[in-house]
């Protein structure tokens, strides 16, 4: 049994699903990353790592979005 039965739904994919993998899988990446540059800062600044996290969760899911929408874009010019 082949994961996709024809080229068409192997395009579909590669254009709608293939971006939310890569950008799922990157979620841990960019949050260890942004944890490590601005948690030290942030711990100066407010003095509790909960409310740095509190920043670093919607900038983590910002990146995120940017990078999806980034994927998605670069999908369309290269499966036009």
């Amino acid at each position: 049994m082949k994961l996709f039965p024809d080229l068409e739904t192997r395009k579909r994919f590669m254009k709608k699903g293939l971006p939310v993998v890569l950008a799922v899988a990157w979620a841990p990446i960019l949050w260890m990353l942004l944890t490590a540059s601005l948690a030290p800062l942030l711990m100066q600044t407010t003095g509790s790592l909960l409310l740095g996290q509190a920043v670093i969760l919607p900038l983590t899911a910002a990146v995120l979005f940017f990078f999806l929408r980034l994927f998605r874009f670069i999908g369309e010019k290269i499966h036009a």
